[in-house]
Parts: C-alpha cells; structure tokens; sequence
C-alpha cells in the first residue's frame, strides 16, 4: 500500500511541476496593439468582430483612405464584411499613439461609431453612439472635461459641415 501512495504522489508532484514550468515567452506587443487593447477597453461591450489596422498605402485606392479615420467594407453581394478598420495612418492613430488619455477614448468612440454601423445604425445612430460613448467617459472621468466638451463640439461641428453638403 506504502508503494501505490509513493507512485501517486510521484505522478502528482510530475504535474505539478509540469503546470508550473515557465511557458514559453509571448513576443512583445507593438505598441499599435496596446494602444488597441486600451481603445477596446474603454467599449461598453467589446467589438463582436476583428478590429485592424490597415495602412492605405498597401491598398488598391489609399487617396480613398487616406480621408477616412475608420471604415467598413461592402462585400461583391452587398454584405458588410464583419471586420472594423482603422487608417494607421490616420491623425487619432498617430495622436492616441502618444498616449493622452483623451486621444485613446477618441479612438474608442470612433471604433463605437462603426460598431452601429455594423448593426445596420445609419450614419445619425452612429454619430450619436459616438456621443453617448464620449459622454459616458467623460461622466466616469476617463477624459478631462474641458478635452471633452472640445471633442463633443468638435464632433457638433463636423456634423454640422457634414449636413449643409
């Protein structure tokens, strides 16, 4: 009997030791993907879908994207395909990339906005999901007030330029 209990605690420490044995070392994250964790963090749910960064220059029209800050692509049969881009080379990438608190929670209302797109929200829903994240993060103290209400008149004013078009 001695021996049967010296064979299962053998066996039982070989797991132990085996679960504790360092694994292998993940490679560093860049600082694109950091910045994106701390974007998605800031979601009030996170995205259902991939979320990328695609830089234009590697597309088959980037003075298309150049413009835009995020987008959705239509497939050939008219679906939306379930992934949320992101312009690299975009001003709040560049800017959320330095690490400003209220740049980061830009980013996260942007990717918010095209969240409703994916939904089927119109441009309206999207821009006021946009809002409501914003405000949200401003009433919780993830962005200063001031940096806030300057984004949210900003967003207004866009709008505004947007509709008389």
């Amino acid at each position: 009997m001695f021996h049967i209990l010296r064979v299962s605690l053998a066996v039982s420490l070989s797991f132990v030791a085996v679960a504790w044995m360092p694994t292998e070392a993940a490679p560093p994250k860049t600082p694109e993907a950091r910045l994106l964790e701390r974007a998605l963090q800031l979601l009030p749910e996170p995205p259902t879908v991939p979320v990328r960064l695609i830089d234009p220059e590697l597309t088959p029209d980037p003075d298309a994207l150049r413009k835009l800050d995020a987008f959705l692509v239509r497939e050939p049969d008219g679906r939306i395909r379930p992934v949320i881009y992101l312009n690299r080379r975009a001003a709040i990438i560049d800017k959320a990339l330095a690490g400003q608190d209220v740049d980061v929670a830009i980013l996260a209302a942007v990717i918010r906005h095209e969240q409703e797109h994916l939904t089927g929200g119109s441009e309206q829903a999207a821009r006021r999901a946009e809002r409501d994240l914003f405000q949200r993060l401003m009433f919780v103290g993830k962005v200063q007030v001031a940096e806030g209400l300057a984004y949210l008149a900003d967003l207004a004013g866009k709008r505004q330029l947007r509709e008389r078009q």
